[in-house]
């Protein structure tokens, strides 16, 4: 063959072969089996109960996304010991680096597990599989050496963690102490408590601390309305804001329902981050750090009253000494005094000279915009001040009867003005320059953190959507009446529904009535 003829040859062959790739998929398919495959998914992932039958009663379909895989037992299950049934695209399937066979390997699901598969052309492709157990949120198991009855003895106990695969904990298994806590919630069917460690322990990914609470939150049958207004709080800066974890509580083999786990309201490097004080404290410390909270209950050993009558109970320091007490209701009163004068707002000497201004508009407008029942200086009102600086309010706390759930007061109503009306912060809104201050904080906070609101309340009652069914069925309230709320809205997502509007329509007014003062 002449070297012409062989160049014609090749120039068909190659327009033969362009044709018969537009004519026919076959050579496509065809040169797909030539070239190494890179198909690496997991097509489908189970759980069969034939075998596992120690621990599932039926079989567990999981959901299978872009490069995680999900599940959930809808019982208590502790062993998370099982063998999973999957089919994959790839040639090899490995977890550790060991070789992983559908319905024959065993491994440990009581945290996420990664599914590592490899193509023919040995890429691969990681899949993170998590499997929830019961709601799908951490369980607390809790076992007391006696009843738990008391708000003020502590029980001895053990906790055992099952985060879920939700949050990271280390530890698991911890020894604690338990009482019961709160006023009016104490009395409720559905206790809330606070739990002790001897050592500080971190939880669920909060910091390590050893004091914690666990909010019943039976008043509310959204379940949301304190962790909302936590969230709110953070956007809105609000001092110390309290972390949380939503979690069920199951007490000496009661399952006693969903429950929210926060950080206990006290001066602590990840709490209110001020020195602490204590009687062998130096004099030249007396300035700080102490931790007030206005509460009309006097529920603490040592308090005093200004005179307007403001309630202050000292929660820190425990052990105050009589010149450390001296110290801090006389600065209280010196600002009350200085707040009630006729040069109140002088700049130099005025009550800026005495408050941190900046935490009192973000504690007000937490408050104000939820219409928080309690927060007219009535009970869980903080304040603290730090050595050497000027009185804070926060952190916020407690919003049980806030965001519409609440049947007096005219609090049940989206409009009026609630919080503004409270001793001291009526005062501070005779100031222009605060009145101004609160408007630029509002106007800010409002076009960048408040319109997304409605879409995390969403997103965490989806996440509740086990949770809140188990918690109704433990106690039956959600189609009834309990005080304090009026009407009840029929179910779950009504609930959820009504607090969403009643905060729709306080946003609006609120907006109104602030950019009118």
């Amino acid at each position: 063959m002449t070297r012409t003829n062989y160049l014609l040859l090749l120039l068909l062959c190659v327009a033969l072969y362009a044709c018969k790739k537009e004519a026919s998929p076959l050579i496509d398919q065809h040169i797909a089996d030539v070239i190494p495959s890179a198909s690496k998914e997991i097509l489908s992932f189970t759980f069969k109960a034939s075998n596992n039958a120690e621990q599932l009663i039926k079989d567990v379909e999981c959901h299978v996304y872009d490069d995680h895989v999900t599940g959930c037992i809808p019982y208590l299950s502790t062993n998370k010991s099982l063998i999973a049934t999957f089919k994959t695209s790839g040639i090899s399937v490995t977890v550790d680096g060991v070789p992983q066979v559908s319905d024959t390997t065993i491994n440990d699901f009581s945290k996420p597990v990664t599914f590592v598969v490899k193509a023919a052309d040995n890429t691969t492709k990681s899949y993170t599989v998590q499997l929830h157990t019961f709601t799908g949120l951490p369980i607390f198991y809790i076992e007391t050496e006696a009843p738990v009855i008391s708000k003020e003895d502590y029980v001895k106990g053990k906790l055992t963690i099952d985060a879920n695969t939700q949050y990271p904990q280390t530890v698991t298994d911890l020894a604690l102490e338990m009482r019961g806590r709160g006023s009016s919630t104490w009395m409720m069917p559905k206790k809330p408590y606070r739990i002790k460690f001897s050592n500080k322990t971190e939880l669920l990914g909060m910091p390590a601390a050893k004091k914690w609470v666990l909010l019943a939150n039976f008043a509310d049958k959204t379940l949301l309305r304190n962790y909302v207004a936590l969230e709110i709080g953070k956007r809105f800066e609000a001092a110390f804001t309290p972390r949380a974890r939503f979690v069920e509580v199951i007490l000496n083999g009661e399952y006693l329902g969903n429950y929210l786990l926060t950080d206990q309201v006290e001066i602590g490097p990840t709490r209110v981050n001020i020195p602490e004080l204590k009687p062998t404290s130096p004099a030249s410390d007396i300035s700080g750090g102490y931790l007030l909270e206005v509460d009309e209950r006097l529920d603490e050993t040592v308090w005093f009253r200004s005179l307007l009558q403001v309630p202050f109970t000292v929660k820190s320091p425990e052990n105050i000494t009589a010149a450390q007490l001296a110290y801090i209701s006389n600065y209280m009163q010196q600002i009350e005094n200085v707040l009630y004068s006729p040069s109140f707002n002088d700049p130099v000497e005025g009550y800026t000279k005495y408050i941190n201004t900046a935490t009192f508009i973000n504690w007000f407008l937490v408050n104000e915009l939820l219409k928080n029942n309690d927060a007219i200086f009535f009970s869980s009102v903080f304040l603290y001040k730090d050595r050497n600086a000027k009185l804070s309010m926060g952190p916020i706390w407690d919003f049980d009867l806030a965001l519409g759930n609440i049947s007096y007061n005219g609090n049940n109503l989206p409009q009026g003005w609630w919080v503004k009306n409270a001793v001291w912060i009526n005062r501070l809104f005779d100031d222009p320059a605060f009145v101004q201050q609160v408007k630029d904080r509002w106007n800010m906070l409002k076009s960048t953190q408040v319109n997304t609101l409605y879409t995390f309340i969403n997103e965490t009652a989806a996440q509740l959507k086990y949770s809140q069914q188990e918690n109704f069925n433990k106690w039956d309230v959600l189609y009834n009446y309990t005080w304090p709320y009026a009407v009840p809205a029929g179910s779950y997502a009504s609930e959820v529904q009504y607090m969403k509007e009643w905060l729709s329509k306080r946003v609006k007014w609120m907006d109104t009535a602030i950019n009118a003062l």
